[in-house]
């Protein structure tokens, strides 16, 4: 009769160790969800990626730690999982927007950016990129929303600027 209350309990305690056992240290668990604060504006606009232990991609260990509420890095650069990251700045432009792409290994890549209607207004594909910084002129462009497409073989991304 013991054994059968006996089975459950240790399930439960057991299951209660292994989640608070996580990246070798007793307590420490990835993601802090009381530590993430979405309005944090971490002030350097660097682009230095890092892979959270969660498996995903923040622009830096700033954003990382404080919009993430990650408490370890894995490493520094693009997590395998997200094959590359594309971050813009600033998104209320005037005259230049900056892409910074970071792929995991080498990859080629195609760049558009599009109006609300989605008309092609610029299209630019690159053969093998590591890690590059592109800047894209737009005192052309009426204001309004546009969007960034970064296209790598299946996998894309989509950025958002408002032109002003």
């Amino acid at each position: 009769m013991g054994l059968k209350i006996f089975k459950p309990l240790f399930s439960v305690l057991f299951l209660a160790f292994i989640s608070t056992f996580s990246y070798g240290q007793f307590g420490q668990t990835c993601v802090d969800s009381s530590a993430i604060d979405p309005f944090f504006q971490c002030n350097e606009p660097s682009f230095l990626p890092v892979c959270g232990c969660n498996g995903k991609t923040y622009r830096n260990e700033c954003v990382a730690f404080r919009n993430g509420g990650v408490r370890l890095i894995s490493h520094d650069g693009v997590c395998i999982n997200d094959f590359f990251f594309a971050d813009i700045y600033p998104n209320l432009v005037s005259d230049y927007i900056n892409l910074y792409l970071q792929f995991a290994d080498r990859g080629p890549a195609t760049i558009q950016i599009r109006n609300t209607y989605g008309s092609l207004l610029l299209s630019q594909n690159f053969l093998s990129i590591t890690s590059r910084q592109f800047s894209f002129d737009v005192n052309g462009y009426q204001p309004g929303l546009y969007y960034v497409f970064v296209i790598s073989g299946d996998v894309f991304s989509v950025l958002k600027f408002m032109k002003y």
